[in-house]
């Protein structure tokens, strides 16, 4: 098969919530191992750089220039593509950069699980190789959200506020178990044929979330959380995300909660004019 990830977004079904995460991963599956091994080992964009991190090559781009400095983490199956036309927006009123973690596009993988205090690594080395001075704005959607917090748990000094686009609560897969949800976390067996990024970060999502509820939230930065609409008589699953991401804004004090008018998991494809205005207006209170 053809079929990549890339070219089937979650949100060409319209399931909603992490779900969608959860039909990402099936549709790696169901691409093949040859495929998605091929995609690994893609080459860059043409203007894409390389950095090198624990020995590694990393892909990385930057987009606009001048402040804000805004960084893009994707979630779990997705490189920096997935934000490829919210960036060339953003990047109208400063700078963008946005990275592929170890396993995913044309970055190399790394051996053993890939965990938040191992996605803050690579993060960090990478940002001090860019040339784009801190602090910095981070976005993470869904597992990239998760990322983002721990980052600026640990790294303070670099971050100046946070936008945490569908993120994955800590908490979320124990009140999802409690509420008998059901579908609660990716099932392991879709993984099998997945790149080796999400595999990596697959096998470390239990010691993230740890990790995540034991940083804390950080604090004294501004926090954007936007979430998915669930409509008015949400399914169990989707009422324990919706409460879920309200929790979540409410771990950070004066945060601001918005909910998208439509759409899936990833706001900015499904959304993208209301996700980049929405980040705009935050970008604009920083200054």
């Amino acid at each position: 098969m053809s079929t990549t990830l890339a070219t089937i977004p979650p949100s060409t079904f319209r399931v909603r919530g992490p779900v969608a995460v959860l039909l990402a991963l099936a549709l790696v599956a169901i691409a093949g191992s040859a495929a998605l091994n091929a995609r690994a080992g893609a080459a860059p964009p043409g203007d894409a750089r390389i950095a090198t991190v624990e020995g590694r090559p990393v892909a990385y781009r930057v987009l606009g220039a001048g402040r804000p400095a805004v960084v893009m983490i994707s979630g779990l199956g997705d490189g920096m593509a997935t934000f490829k036309d919210v960036a060339t927006d953003l990047a109208r009123g400063g700078t963008v950069i946005l990275y592929d973690r170890a396993g995913y596009g044309a970055s190399a993988p790394a051996a053993g699980p890939r965990d938040a205090e191992a996605a803050s690594r690579e993060l960090s080395a990478l940002l001090a190789q860019t040339g784009v001075s801190g602090p910095y704005v981070v976005i993470g959607h869904s597992l990239g959200g998760s990322y983002a917090e721990y980052f600026a748990a640990r790294h303070p000094d670099l971050v100046a506020g946070l936008v945490l686009e569908e993120s994955r609560p800590s908490d979320f897969e124990r009140r999802c178990v409690a509420a008998k949800a059901g579908m609660c976390a990716p099932p392991a067996l879709l993984m099998r044929f997945a790149p080796r990024g999400a595999q990596g970060e697959f096998a470390g999502l239990d010691a993230t979330m740890r990790e995540i509820g034991s940083a804390g939230a950080a604090r004294g930065k501004p926090v954007l959380v936007l979430s998915r609409s669930v409509g008015a008589r949400p399914a169990a699953f989707d009422a324990v995300w919706r409460d879920a991401q309200a929790d979540l804004a409410a771990r950070y004090p004066g945060s601001r909660h918005l909910t998208a008018p439509a759409g899936g998991h990833a706001i900015h494809r499904d959304q993208a004019a209301w996700f980049v205005a929405s980040v705009r207006s935050f970008l604009n209170g920083l200054r």
